[in-house]
């Protein structure tokens, strides 16, 4: 009896094994049964953006994952601008974010803009919009002025001390802890952080956060049942979250009450001795409004500080590693500034330029949009969609079905971008026609960097402002040089952020 059975085994793992091998003859990805494709997705996990853009290459721009028997882990993944267009344009209020997405994203986001959809994502949408369009200059102003005044303090003395010292600095490590955080909490609650005390350091806080992402990140591959058991047990990935959370919530329920305190001691229409209105903060709007709970006030401030400082430490950091291992786009952005600027004289107010003559630097803006191309501070972004529709590609979705977008891919495209789409080219963003050096208009959804259709980045602008005035005030002073045997590759989180960070030594320059 016991040879019978052991016999019937090997028999269906022959079965087994035969079948896989079979069906996988020329898949591009294999296929298990019973587990599906997840396999092949756990083991490429570490490297999934360069795995999803060959898979994607390899079916012509779009692919059907099939996940585990009954897991519901089906998706769709795409690369294709008409898709991406069809998405989230065309038929925009098929693809909402649905609810496996406030699932996985609910105890991190919580009902903040990047997690809502309908009625909700409209309100706080046409918020922002009120917050910063009611005084579009002035706003555009503040955010450039308080920049460059808070890398005078801080950021600029930090590299020169580096200089001195020839220490290696993480700079990516940097700009976050030192620019993008403290400058993403004054825009958003109006507030200096270091006039105030916390119960633990802003590096704390800061961890906490990439923590709270980190664990999200993971709930993309998990099986919902198998996060879901953690998070009642608080075991695992699901106890680190709700720890960081706290943490979190802590930091930011003192934020709100410190600009409450604040705003309770100022005037609507009093403005400091800059010139700026003092409840600029992009909350502020909010508090005015005295029926927005503390914890409703805590969501949207964690989504405005989600894309405040991730995807500029993001895309700074990128930035400054291009011009550091291309010393011809160097050359060409400093000769730029030079002609535009005027940045070899010491007598500009130690180096503060108005909006209008930054947005003369066409070749940096040129650069900022080619590191946006190869890499995107939002590398994916997916919908799930509500009734059964066909893709421009002629794929089918089905009801409640996900489809994954993945940006990073796109502008990986020979299909999208020709046949030096992996070449680092700030040229192919401007028309020089008849000598006027013009900036060439590329429809979203094939450059959806700020994402495309009525989700579009409302903060675009900020960010292109704030990216503008850094790079001029750092370039003209320091130069950047990698550290030999440094391993530069993007980290598996929301934001495309480097792995091992940037790490570099500091040199002045002599411009």
């Amino acid at each position: 009896m016991g040879l019978v059975v052991v016999g019937v085994f090997m028999i269906i793992v022959i079965v087994i094994i035969h079948e896989y091998w079979w069906g996988n003859r020329k898949a591009i990805v294999p296929k298990w049964p019973i587990l599906g494709m997840l396999p092949r997705l756990v083991c490429k996990f570490p490297c999934l953006h360069e795995y999803a853009t060959h898979v994607l290459g390899q079916s012509g721009g779009t692919f059907e994952f099939k996940g585990p028997l009954f897991s519901g882990m089906d998706i769709i993944a795409t690369s294709d601008p008409l898709n991406f267009q069809h998405i989230t344009t065309t038929h925009f209020t098929n693809y909402p974010k649905g609810q496996a997405s406030r699932d996985i994203f609910h105890d991190v986001l919580g009902d903040g803009i990047i997690n809502s959809d309908f009625d909700l994502w409209k309100f706080q949408r046409r918020m922002f919009q009120l917050s910063t369009r009611q005084h579009t200059f002035n706003f555009h102003s503040f955010v450039a002025k308080s920049l460059h005044q808070h890398l005078l303090n801080h950021f600029l003395p930090f590299l020169h001390h580096a200089t001195q010292t020839q220490i290696q600095v993480d700079l990516q490590e940097a700009l976050q802890q030192m620019v993008t955080f403290d400058n993403a909490i004054l825009l958003i609650f109006g507030l200096d952080l270091s006039s105030y005390k916390f119960k633990y350091s802003k590096a704390e806080y800061l961890n906490a956060f990439n923590e709270m992402e980190e664990v999200a990140i993971h709930r993309h591959i998990l099986p919902k049942l198998y996060w879901k058991l953690q998070k009642l047990l608080q075991i695992g990935t699901e106890k680190r979250l709700r720890i960081a959370r706290r943490k979190f919530d802590e930091f930011l329920f003192q934020c709100i009450s410190l600009k409450r305190e604040q705003m309770s001691l100022t005037d609507d229409d009093e403005n400091d001795e800059e010139g700026n209105n003092n409840n600029l903060g992009l909350l502020a709007i909010y508090m005015k409004e005295k029926s927005f709970s503390n914890e409703f006030l805590k969501d949207v401030a964690i989504n405005l500080l989600a894309a405040a400082k991730d995807t500029l430490t993001t895309g700074l950091s990128w930035f400054f590693w291009i011009v550091a291992t291309h010393p011809n786009i160097e050359a060409k952005i400093l000769g730029e500034m030079k002609e535009k600027l005027g940045c070899n004289n010491n007598n500009n107010n130690n180096g503060y330029y108005k909006i209008e003559e930054l947005s003369k630097l066409v070749y940096l803006q040129a650069t900022i949009y080619e590191t946006f191309r190869l890499y995107p501070p939002v590398p994916f972004n997916h919908r799930t969609s509500i009734k059964e529709d066909v893709l421009p590609s002629g794929h089918h979705v089905k009801p409640n079905q996900m489809v994954f977008m993945s940006f990073y891919s796109s502008g990986r495209m020979e299909q999208v971008w020709g046949k030096d789409c992996l070449e680092f080219k700030p040229e192919r963003w401007i028309n020089c026609e008849q000598g006027n050096n013009k900036f060439v208009f590329v429809p979203s959804h094939k450059f959806p960097s700020f994402y495309i259709g009525p989700r579009t980045c409302l903060g675009k602008d900020i960010a292109l402002i704030q990216m503008k005035v850094l790079a001029v005030n750092v370039l003209k002073n320091y130069c950047f040089h990698v550290v030999e045997g440094h391993s530069v590759c993007p980290n598996l989180t929301f934001t495309f952020s480097m792995k091992y960070g940037l790490k570099i030594r500091v040199s002045k320059r002599c411009f």
